[in-house]
């Protein structure tokens, strides 16, 4: 099993006294489970062994591996320097860090891999004990070169430039690692130690972002997310508010204040998401009755930036929303960030949000919110492979549709019950959802859900054996595509490609294979381009091209892993 790894050591642990080693140990694991809890790191996805001055913790891929890397150590060194200062000396912590990520094997003993002995050769690498050692910082942290390249750099939260290389010689292992050391987190503020408790670690906005949001002049604003209760990482930077408030405002301003920023919030993320994927939710998301001071964008690559940048700002807003009562906000916002969602393969995220958005509908009794909700959690299950519940998610988001009106939403929430029987083999129920999927699409005029549904049509003829059938539908979708939809565009041509797959004309599947890819590949769909190799692999293995099937399968894999779609190695290799 893939997991990301996490070991740390206490420095010193040996020569302490039994009691204080009691109170060491006490303080560590208090703060690990605050700051991995902090950082959104549920303790449901974590195997914890303890190593009597340390400890492992193997984290599931479920959750975004630079939570490890960016907030993470942040949370816990702000919590470990909470703990010294009112702590004896013997009592005081100062930890080393190691992250990895790979393989795992259980036994009846314990867990094993090469992974994890690689994670604790990087502990004891010299560097690291050296920078530990020559600093007065509390925590020292390595990570592997993998890591470094595929998550730490890739991802803004990490802060990849505080990072610094290693060269590690320990046992075996020779491998170019990298440190942050232990004076370039941020110090916690004893005096103000209440403001440490971000809702989310790492999530920022800036004085001049805030002052041009509430239209108020610089020092102004320092002064308001003073009083929302922030906490300032770096000049002029704050993250985003305490849930149990903070001095300077009272509660009436304060709340008006919070739903100014997540009204911002829902606002831009809405604007994003239109120009990113016009057609991925159909609910009107604006707030009703209240001015739009948010964002707009000239282009998708610009959409896209914002939401890289605003990524953890805008994880802990969905948060934030039920939390401080912001209930029209809450069930909104996981649909806005749709895009971003699917985009940055995010699920877990996007999973907790919506559920959290659809108990926010149903505090407000709002039907039409309890039903994108609902539909919204339906994909949000596809995506982690849980067709079974998502089957009824979609079922009961139809019926409040259907109750409510909603032709529109109903033919939405239609085709993703029709993606989930053809996923469980209910192809016929498949048919039938994504007929009348097509016909409330057509009575709308809508030419891009029409395309999708033909789509899906396709695919349940196909599961049905029935390739005439499927090319057929698969026709009519193309030509929609050509002039409502790059993206239903895609599937379209896969799907031709895998009709004629199935009446084995292979050249021809191949040449549709081809053309979706290329699609895929310039609307960024990368589920599509995964699926898209693994069936031209196919194609290229019956027709005796074993090198060709091998190259897609492996281009195949490396997406399906990334995405942490549920595909073993040994079903993409044997095609």
């Amino acid at each position: 099993m893939h997991r990301t790894i996490l070991c740390l050591d206490v420095e010193g642990y040996g020569r302490r006294t039994n009691g204080d080693q009691l109170a060491v140990r006490a303080g560590l694991y208090g703060a690990l489970r605050r700051a991995l809890a902090d950082s959104g790191v549920p303790a449901s996805s974590c195997y914890c062994e303890d190593r009597g001055d340390g400890a492992m913790i193997l984290i599931r891929p479920d959750v975004p591996k630079e939570r490890v890397a960016g907030p993470f150590p942040a949370r816990l060194a702000a919590l470990i320097e909470r703990h010294n200062g009112g702590a004896p000396p013997g009592a005081r912590i100062r930890v080393r860090v190691a992250v990895h990520a790979g393989e795992v094997h259980h036994d009846d003993h314990g867990v094993a891999g090469t992974a994890i002995n690689k994670a604790f050769r990087l502990l004891s690498a010299p560097p690291l004990k050296d920078a530990l050692r020559t600093s007065p910082g509390v925590l020292a942290l390595i990570t592997s070169g993998w890591f470094f390249e595929e998550v730490v750099r890739q991802n803004p939260a990490c802060l990849a430039a505080a990072f610094r290389p290693a060269h590690v010689a320990v046992k075996e292992l020779r491998e170019r690692a990298w440190m942050r050391l232990p004076e370039t987190w941020p110090h916690a503020d004893t005096d103000r130690d209440r403001r440490l408790l971000a809702l989310h670690p790492g999530a920022e906005i800036s004085v001049p972002a805030a002052a041009a949001l509430l239209d108020v002049p610089d020092a102004e604003a320092r002064v308001l997310l003073d009083g929302l209760g922030l906490v300032e990482h770096a000049e002029g930077r704050y993250g985003v508010p305490v849930p149990d408030g903070g001095p300077g405002l009272a509660p009436g301003e304060r709340s008006a204040a919070v739903r100014r920023v997540l009204g911002w919030y829902l606002g831009t993320a809405d604007n994003a998401r239109r120009l990113l994927c016009p057609d991925r939710v159909t609910a009107a998301l604006a707030l009703p009755g209240e001015p739009g001071r948010a964002l707009s964008f000239a282009s998708a690559d610009e959409a896209r930036h914002w939401c890289e940048t605003e990524r953890h700002n805008l994880v802990a807003a969905a948060r934030a929303a039920a939390a401080e009562g912001h209930h029209d906000i809450a069930w909104r916002l996981p649909l806005a960030l749709w895009t971003f969602f699917f985009l940055r393969t995010a699920w877990t995220d996007w999973y907790e949000a919506l559920r959290t958005g659809l108990a926010s509908a149903r505090v407000l009794g709002d039907d039409r919110g309890i039903a994108y909700a609902l539909g919204g959690l339906g994909y949000a299950c596809q995506s982690r492979w849980r067709f079974e519940e998502s089957a009824e998610l979609f079922t009961a988001a139809c019926k409040v549709f259907s109750r409510l009106g909603d032709v529109r939403g109903e033919a939405w929430a239609l085709h993703g019950l029709g993606y989930a029987c053809r996923r469980l083999q209910r192809y016929r129920e498949a048919v039938a959802h994504h007929r009348r999927s097509m016909l409330l699409a057509g009575l709308l005029g809508d030419r891009r859900n029409m395309g999708r549904a033909l789509t899906g049509l396709g695919y349940a003829y196909a599961g049905l054996a029935d390739f005439g059938s499927s090319l057929d539908h698969f026709e009519q979708a193309h030509d929609l595509a050509l002039d409502a939809d790059g993206r239903t565009l895609g599937w379209a041509l896969h799907g031709l490609g895998y009709a004629h797959h199935g009446l084995r004309r292979l050249h021809t599947a191949i040449v549709h294979y081809e053309k979706a890819l290329e699609v895929f590949r310039e609307f960024g769909d990368r589920p599509g381009q995964g699926e898209t190799l693994y069936n031209l692999g196919r194609a290229h293995m019956q027709m005796s091209r074993p090198d060709a099937a091998r190259d897609c399968w492996m281009r195949a894999l490396a997406i399906f892993e990334d995405l942490q779609t549920p595909r073993t190695r040994s079903e993409i290799m044997t095609g």
